[in-house]
């Protein structure tokens, strides 16, 4: 039987989170937790969500080799994958046109050559279903729940699909997110919201911060929306890895300078 509390991962905020959950890849036999359920509060302020130090550690001395493009932040990267938020930024909240000036820009964001394959929140608001039909998951969630319908399992964006994503790729990246469930507590979400994410596999370093990032900014979004509150982000994956291609030896003065800043913060 699996003890869940080994597999838990709790922070006050989503560097620390982050950062437990580093250190927890880097301390474990192979460098894999699986599963792991990672979770943090959201907050109002988003100057409280990022501790400066564990964010600089993970841009600048982490990610930082692992840039494809020199002066880009990969977690800012990351997290665009699954909510844009310059777009949303630029729709001055009307999303409506933030749906739209994403589609419209939808075919350079696909020029990337890591998103030849697919975007998370294309698949959020654009999943194929015949043909060149689509529908937008997002949209379709918020106007129920405006209609009155509150039944949780129709609060929910399935990104994975069978017909383009099974294959007998042996290395194929996307998508490792599969679904993303927003989960209102009492009753109208008077309690607040959580937004739920699954992964399949997850790498800690090059990946784990911009999605906790890029979640919490959907999850801000979508309870918004819902006219709700966010009040956690959960991210559960089956196998949280340390990094493809990274061994130990080389971020063990990482993981001090990660230590010392959670012994600093109490944690």
């Amino acid at each position: 039987m699996i003890d869940a509390s080994k597999h838990t991962i709790h922070g006050a905020n989503l560097s620390i989170a982050w950062a437990k959950a580093f250190v927890k890849c880097y301390e474990t036999s192979g460098g894999i937790v699986s599963p792991a359920i990672v979770h943090f509060p959201a907050v109002l302020a988003d100057t409280n969500l990022e501790v400066d130090a564990i964010r600089k550690i993970a841009d600048e001395k982490l990610c930082d080799p692992l840039k494809s493009i020199k002066g880009q932040s990969v977690i800012e990267k990351v997290a665009g994958t699954i909510f844009p938020q310059p777009i949303w930024r630029l729709s001055k909240g009307d999303r409506d046109q933030f749906f739209q000036n994403y589609l419209d820009m939808l075919p350079h964001i696909k020029r990337c050559k890591p998103n030849r394959r697919g975007v998370y929140f294309e698949r959020m608001v654009a999943y194929p279903v015949t043909g060149k039909k689509t529908t937008n998951q997002l949209k379709h969630i918020i106007e129920t729940w405006e209609a009155g319908n509150h039944r949780h399992s129709a609060l929910q964006a399935g990104i994975f699909d069978p017909r383009t994503d099974h294959s007998n790729s042996r290395q194929q990246g996307f998508p490792c997110l599969q679904q993303v469930a927003f989960h209102p507590h009492g009753t109208n979400g008077k309690d607040g919201m959580s937004i739920v994410a699954f992964y399949a596999n997850q790498t800690v370093v090059e990946k784990a911060y911009g999605n906790y990032l890029g979640l919490y900014r959907l999850g801000s979004f979508m309870a918004k929306e819902m006219g709700i509150k966010l009040k956690e982000v959960v991210c559960v994956a089956s196998a949280l890895k340390l990094n493809n291609g990274l061994d130990k030896a080389s971020c063990e003065e990482e993981v001090k300078m990660i230590k010392a800043v959670l012994k600093n913060a109490g944690e």
